[in-house]
């Protein structure tokens, strides 16, 4: 198992880090502060049976509310909106309760629930089911709206997340200077829990009117811009395994009942929620 303690880096640290290793130690100095992928690892650490963290960790690192943690998401986010973890503002019509900006790449609404039930991750700022599903549709409605016209966009072609690029590896989101017209497909699919309408329309877009250029052995090509006339030459694993795992959430919730059924799950939930009171 995970020492998870060990990566408080002191023995009271506030927040869990992101990466440490025996050559280089702290070297990269990384702390995990939300909104994005990573609270499926301070999940994981208070439920962790030999080596637990406190809940509190949770409010004093993922969600943190200090001037660290306001200037880390600034940083990467360009905003001041939800530098505080709350956002509260709306985007295109949809309310979002917690995210930087207009929440980011799409996978973070994905990553951390694979297997954990956002309907059961609640704590003081929103329910993450409702939040995933206002993330997703702001990036909808976003890719609706088109502000920056480009090609193909509309009800079947939607999603904006990190994926191979023209230029390389990129994290696209909802705002207009991170979209430059390409949509990974592993964005709509992945959703499919969140909002089943609009990532049918895409499945049936995706496979029936573009699949000549976007479909391949492995399933979706990892990314496809026709304002550029790029396809991406590869299928991504760390895009095609939401695909399949958040279809079958949406279809039966079988990941999300399996992992529910470890009591150390349902330990963990109550210490977030005496965290949370």
């Amino acid at each position: 198992g995970i020492e998870w303690d060990w990566y408080r880096r002191t023995p009271d640290g506030p927040c869990l880090y992101w990466h440490w290793s025996p050559e280089h130690g702290w070297h990269i100095d990384h702390p995990l502060i939300g909104w994005n992928e990573t609270m499926i690892a301070y999940l994981l650490a208070i439920a962790s049976p030999t080596h637990p963290v406190p809940a509190s960790l949770y409010y004093s690192g993922w969600a943190a509310d200090d001037e660290q943690a306001r200037e880390y998401r600034r940083a990467w986010g360009k905003t001041r909106d939800g530098d505080g973890y709350r956002n509260g503002r709306s985007y295109d019509g949809v309310a979002l309760d917690v995210g930087v900006g207009s929440g980011g790449p799409l996978f973070f609404a994905h990553y951390s629930y694979l297997a954990i039930d956002p309907h059961q991750i609640s704590d003081r700022y929103t329910n993450y089911f409702a939040n995933n599903r206002a993330l997703a549709l702001i990036n909808y409605r976003y890719c609706q709206a088109n502000p920056g016209g480009y090609a193909g966009y509309g009800p079947g072609f939607w999603g904006l997340s990190a994926c191979d690029d023209y230029s390389g590896y990129q994290a696209h989101d909802p705002t207009p200077k991170n979209d430059n017209g390409t949509i990974a497909p592993t964005a709509a699919l992945a959703s499919f829990p969140y909002t089943p309408e609009q990532s049918m329309a895409a499945l049936r877009h995706l496979y029936r009117e573009l699949g000549a250029q976007v479909w391949g052995i492995y399933g979706f090509r990892d990314a496809y811009n026709p304002t550029v006339n790029f396809v991406s030459p590869i299928f991504m694993g760390l895009n095609q395994a939401p695909i399949t795992v958040m279809i079958e959430n949406w279809r039966s919730g079988l990941l999300w009942r399996l992992l529910a059924a470890d009591p150390e799950i349902s330990l963990m939930l109550e210490r977030l929620r005496h965290a949370s009171a």
